[in-house]
């Protein structure tokens, strides 16, 4: 992606109208600039008690006169200041605006890059790490929208260039063309110090996401370093991985200082050549050659500052890209989705698998092979198996989170493919292992469940759930469950899960392992509260515990993503206790 094309890309996503208004106050601030700039040659003439040769100083003047002002001292001062005025309430405008247009881009590229995530067949999600779309959302959209600010920025920079480039072209054009003809020169010089930026842009892109990943997973071990005696170990790494960010930054710091001093150091041999040639060859008119290196003093520091607005767009440039290429790969994996929305979908036969194969990047093994199975609905079903058997891909199929590979799902005979699984996920719920609750109070995290409950519904959904606790608790639904619910016990934490599952009123439940926190009293409450359910919805509990499973209606074994043994109860036992296989 070239600076320009990016560039682009990034103004056309801001509103056209204040894009537009922004330009055209560029453009006035750049006219503005150079009209005062050519004021002065009269003013410093009425000064010496000289006379303007030049034709478009003249027209000037005749234009202050259609004014109703003098052509005098006064007069002169006065529309000058009048000019200066409106040059700084212009610059106001405009740089509120450019404030604005560049928020309102950065805040649209997030919520993009969030949505695309959002959308994503979850089959590419397990295949990327979190830490990386974090830095994405929150570092490398930051550098993106930091990069745009220098951009308009440096729009502003060649507006004022030319402006004040057109007053030096109209008092000398030797004088002018030999100031743009070197100054070329020197920007040229420099194009090694930009492709460097763009280089160090690319290094703090991976040292950025290498430290987020670090954060993160260091966030998260806290208390197993603690256990191991390693927080030593992980300190020091943190600090290497901090050190190497550390180093990208200070490096482009010092190229843009290097920069920074070449363009000062040039800037000062070339003034000192524009006047000596202004004065020995052209014999320029003092007013107008005290004017012209006005001009030129202030191009200098304005290309230079150019230049360093280039140099951090083009340094933010890596992580636009980055973007770009999460956007592109989002769309290619991107899950088809309906409006279709289907208050009820109750299962009143069966949900099938037929012939379903699963296989995962990276792996010889299916996770599922060649399955086929059947849940009658309104049924009880158990799932067992050892590790890696299946069981977790296998809930996921039945979700309608992973499309097979080959084979397909059914439930009452319609194929859930396509937009279809997104309507069929409304109507299912999950309650795994480890999980997941927000950092918030129980009431809101329950609400996810179910937005429109009732304070009835919430406290029947906690007492069929077995999680009576939060009524003992102090705040109640109030509470607040902490950082991924760390607060609670691991308990706790499940059967506020399962109660916000309840909440949905799903045609499927799936339990992977939700019981395997809880202890025999609250296991055997939370049976019970399954065994309600019975003949109301379809159950698929995944599982090893055999208290648990021993009243479903039916128990199959997988093994290595195939079916090994299918029956009720006492048929898997004396299965299991012939082979030993589960």
């Amino acid at each position: 992606m070239s600076a320009i094309f990016g560039f682009w890309r990034l103004v056309k996503a801001a509103s056209r109208r204040r894009v537009l208004l922004l330009f055209f106050l560029m453009f006035l601030s750049g006219l503005t600039d150079g009209i005062g700039l050519l004021l002065l040659v009269p003013l410093l003439e009425t000064l010496s008690n000289g006379n303007s040769q030049n034709p478009l100083v003249n027209q000037l003047l005749s234009l202050i006169k259609l004014m109703g002002l003098p052509a005098s001292m006064d007069g002169l001062l006065i529309a000058f200041l009048t000019l200066v005025g409106l040059r700084s309430g212009i610059q106001y405008f405009r740089e509120q605006i450019s404030v604005v247009c560049q928020h309102q881009v950065v805040d649209q590229l997030r919520l993009k890059c969030f949505t695309a995530l959002l959308s994503v067949e979850w089959r590419w999600l397990v295949n990327t790490r979190q830490s990386d779309h974090a830095n994405l959302l929150l570092t490398d959209v930051s550098r993106v929208g930091t990069g745009l600010h220098f951009g308009l920025a440096f729009l502003v920079s060649v507006a004022t260039i030319i402006a004040n480039m057109m007053a030096a072209f109209a008092l000398s054009w030797h004088m002018a063309a030999l100031a743009l003809f070197s100054g070329t020169i020197v920007f040229r010089l420099l194009s090694g110090q930009r492709q460097r930026a763009f280089a160090l842009g690319y290094g703090q892109t991976r040292a950025s996401r290498a430290l987020q990943a670090n954060v993160q997973e260091s966030l998260g071990g806290i208390k197993l370093a603690k256990i191991l005696g390693n927080e030593q170990r992980q300190l020091d790494f943190f600090v290497q991985i901090t050190r190497t960010l550390r180093q990208q930054q200070l490096a482009f710091t010092a190229s843009n200082s290097l920069s920074k001093a070449l363009f000062q150091l040039c800037g000062a041999m070339l003034l000192a050549g524009y006047l000596y040639a202004g004065v020995t060859i052209w014999h320029t008119p003092v007013a107008e050659l005290l004017t012209l290196a006005l001009i030129f003093g202030r191009l200098i520091p304005l290309i230079m500052s150019g230049h360093q607005q280039f140099y951090h767009w083009l340094h933010a440039l890596p992580a636009l890209q980055e973007i770009e290429l999460l956007l592109t790969d989002c769309a290619h994996s991107k899950e088809p989705v309906e409006n279709e929305t289907v208050a009820v979908w109750p299962v009143t036969t069966a949900i099938t698998l037929n012939q379903v194969t699963v296989t995962y990047s990276g792996r010889q093994l299916p996770s599922l092979d060649n399955l086929s199975l059947r849940f009658p609905a309104r049924t009880t079903t158990a799932i067992m198996g050892a590790s890696g058997a299946g069981k977790s891909t296998l809930a996921d199929v039945l979700m309608g989170l992973l499309t097979p590979d080959s084979g397909e799902l059914r439930v009452d005979g319609k194929n859930i493919t396509g937009s279809i699984r997104h309507v069929w996920r409304q109507h299912v719920a999950y309650v795994p292992q480890e999980a997941f609750l927000f950092h918030d109070s129980i009431r809101h995290n329950l609400l996810w469940g179910q937005p429109q409950a009732t304070e009835d519904e919430l406290h029947a959904a906690l007492q069929q759930a077995a999680a009576e606790f939060v009524f003992k608790l102090p705040q109640g639904l109030d509470t607040l469950v902490g950082d991924g619910g760390i607060r609670l016990s691991g308990g706790e934490r499940q059967r506020l899960a399962l109660a916000r599952a309840l909440l949905k009123r799903p045609s499927l439940l799936i339990l992977d392992e939700a019981t395997s926190a809880l202890d025999y009293e609250n296991e055997a409450r939370i049976r019970n509260a399954i065994e309600q359910l019975h003949g109301d919805l379809t159950v698929i509990l995944i599982g090893h515990r055999l208290a648990t499973l021993e009243h479903a209606d039916q128990v199959i074994v997988l093994n290595e993503g195939k079916l090994v043994a299918q029956g009720d109860w006492n048929a898997i036992k004396h299965f299991h206790d012939h082979t030993g296989a589960i």
